[in-house]
């Protein structure tokens, strides 16, 4: 059943009110569904209707006037999960997680177990995601892809560019638990991961989770914090599974950590240890907008942010099954062939300092799968692991100080070594 979660006194009190009646009525007076105790409410201030699995807000001509995400409404409004509705001092946040904004997806032929399934989730969440992030489809591809691949992101790029408000519109999308954890140098390993607090009535330790436990994690500016903290993920991201007191936690599924960091030679950075960067599937950097594109971001927010008019349009067990589809895309022996070579090429490249690890190798293959599901096929080419070689072994390498001149970086020594490595019975048109 749908809630509303009223905050009231600026936040310092919170009530949870089941929508249970068809017609509800907000106002003054004390005969209303919810009675609002303030002289800047009117009367009869706004009237909810239920209509079926819609609910819909409308301003009854009061006063003051009813906000819906910042902006005042002037006719019926129907109400999306998380929407704010603001009467005078009181804030409503309406809860329905298992409405989605679309369901016409589950309610149709498509089995949960079939590539079918998986390609109209895919679908769905671009569609979403571009209503928000405006520009670069193959960012929000490759962040798919990702997620698809059961791994984790890292966004590095100047700020400003939109890495937070693609993750926001990532956890907006899917009907899981979204938190958001802000990096700051004085930011403790329990802030994240929870602890164990003595409660005086049951004379025992219980557990506080922290914001780790949720399905979309945002670590924004990770590199603000010291490595001590920044290590606290190193278990969660590898395993799903947090260790506190001795005692392991596993995490709920999907479990997507999307971080953001800013170049190591901005102020106040603390660079990412190698075993750290490591767990991250991929590193992507979003770039500055085209001016078509940035044209469009401008046009899009003259009245509000278009992240408060989108909503969820898949389940997080959407996610869980389309992550096991993904591992039964075929990977044959020659693929499996062409990715060790490639391995083994940059451990023995003269101008890198370190080469990818088997786990690397692992990453590099399972994002190959999820490219390849992805592009609607059910095998791996050449192609799918060309193609995400820069973003999932780019970070994991390092170029040796004396070759910094012969090379503009990582990215030309990967590009130099997919030129020489030839990839055998490659159809060109794949």
């Amino acid at each position: 059943m749908p809630t509303f979660t009223l905050q009231e006194s600026f936040g310092r009190k919170s009530t949870e009110i089941e929508l249970n009646k068809d017609v509800i009525i907000i106002g003054r007076d004390y005969d209303c569904d919810i009675v609002l105790n303030s002289r800047d409410v009117s009367r009869r201030h706004a009237r909810v209707v239920r209509c079926g699995d819609r609910t819909v807000i409308e301003d009854l001509q009061s006063a003051n006037g009813t906000f819906v995400n910042s902006g005042p409404i002037e006719a019926p409004c129907e109400l999306k999960h998380l929407d704010r509705i603001q009467i005078a001092g009181s804030v409503f946040v309406y809860n329905d997680p298992d409405n989605l904004a679309d369901n016409g997806f589950r309610d149709g032929q498509a089995n949960p177990h079939t590539f079918e399934f998986m390609h109209g989730v895919v679908a769905k969440l671009e569609n979403n995601i571009g209503r928000v992030f405006k520009g670069k489809p193959e960012i929000i591809r490759n962040v798919l892809i990702a997620l698809l691949a059961d791994g984790h992101v890292l966004l590095e790029d100047t700020p400003g560019v939109g890495k937070s408000i693609l993750a926001q519109a990532l956890s907006k999308s899917i009907q899981g638990t979204y938190k958001r954890i802000q990096f700051t140098p004085d930011l403790l390993p329990s802030d994240i991961l929870g602890m164990n607090i003595y409660d005086e009535n049951t004379k025992e330790f219980r557990f506080i989770p922290g914001p780790i436990f949720g399905n979309i994690i945002l670590a924004d500016e990770i590199n603000r914090t010291t490595p001590r903290t920044q290590s606290s993920l190193l278990e969660a991201m590898s395993e799903s599974v947090v260790t506190i007191d001795g005692a392991p936690r596993v995490l709920p599924k999907p479990f997507f950590v999307i971080a953001t960091q800013n170049p190591d030679d901005y102020h106040g950075t603390y660079p990412l240890p190698e075993p750290q960067l490591d767990r991250f599937l991929m590193r992507l950097s979003i770039g500055f907008p085209t001016a078509a594109a940035e044209l469009e971001i401008l046009t899009s927010q003259v009245c509000g942010h278009p992240l408060k008019d989108i909503s969820y349009v898949v389940k997080a067990i959407d996610i869980v099954q389309c992550q096991a589809l993904v591992r039964r895309v075929h990977v044959a022996p020659a693929i499996m062939d062409y990715i060790v070579k490639i391995a083994a090429a940059t451990r023995n490249h003269p101008a890198l300092g370190n080469g990818c690890s088997p786990r690397a190798s692992l990453a590099l293959m399972h994002v190959a799968q999820a490219l390849a599901a992805y592009n609607r096929r059910e095998y791996v080419t050449p192609r799918d692991v060309r193609d995400m070689v820069l973003p999932v072994l780019g970070h994991r390498i390092t170029l040796k100080l004396r070759y910094h001149g012969e090379w503009g970086g990582a990215g030309d020594v990967l590009e130099e070594i997919l030129g020489r490595i030839p990839a055998a019975d490659e159809d060109p048109q794949r």
